[in-house]
């Protein structure tokens, strides 16, 4: 006869097998329109008579740091690891109106409610972390804030600063054209008719200019 104390054990664990709080996941498919993943749990359920794969799991919301007018998006792609968390209540209601609702289902901790949160590696995962400045990294590409305020842009290929109707390096380039060479260009009494005494220097440096000089979009 099975004691008591093992009955309300076992009871307890098969209960217990039914609640999820948070697991790794591995992107399978992402929708950036919708902000929506498909997402594989990368921890797979074990029994006495053996494993079994967890489902994958649709429609999970991806977590981006965000708050009023603020957003910050990145990638997400294909075989990303993140951070699956699981509500205590059914989401369903919540995902499709948003505001303060009450479910529509009584379920808890259910796979069914997954958010994902990107940046969850294993261990054997190398870091970029170099834990001594901010840097934001993409691809060959980084800003990098040290701890002493400076700001250093690394771009791999163009780079374009201002609004929708000016780019700063464009009016550089601009500049420099005009002291390289600003044949028929008149400005209030100081005709110029050929290139300055630097023209050669400002030839030269608008060159440089703009193979990094990109385009607002």
């Amino acid at each position: 006869m099975t004691p008591i104390s093992q009955i309300f054990s076992n009871s307890v664990w098969s209960i217990l097998s039914n609640v999820h709080t948070s697991l790794p996941g591995i992107i399978v498919s992402f929708d950036p329109i919708l902000n929506k993943a498909s997402v594989q749990p990368a921890l797979n359920k074990k029994f006495d008579t053996g494993e079994m794969t967890m489902p994958i799991l649709e429609n999970v919301p991806i977590i981006f740091p965000s708050s009023g007018n603020f957003s910050m998006t990145f990638p997400i792609n294909v075989g990303d690891y993140v951070l699956l968390v699981f509500s205590e209540r059914s989401l369903d209601l919540w995902k499709s109106v948003g505001g303060q609702v009450t479910p529509n289902d009584p379920r808890k901790f259910s796979l069914s409610d997954a958010i994902a949160i990107p940046g969850l590696m294993p261990l054997t995962e190398n870091s970029t972390n170099d834990n001594q400045d901010f840097v934001i990294k993409f691809a060959d590409s980084e800003i990098r804030i040290s701890p002493n305020g400076d700001i250093q842009i690394k771009t791999a290929s163009k780079v374009a600063v201002g609004n929708q109707l000016v780019e700063l390096l464009d009016v550089v380039s601009k500049i420099l054209g005009f002291i390289a060479n600003p044949v028929g260009v008149n400005v209030p009494a100081v005709p110029f008719l050929g290139p300055l005494v630097d023209a050669a220097n400002a030839s030269a440096l608008k060159i440089q200019l703009d193979t990094i000089k990109g385009t607002i979009t």
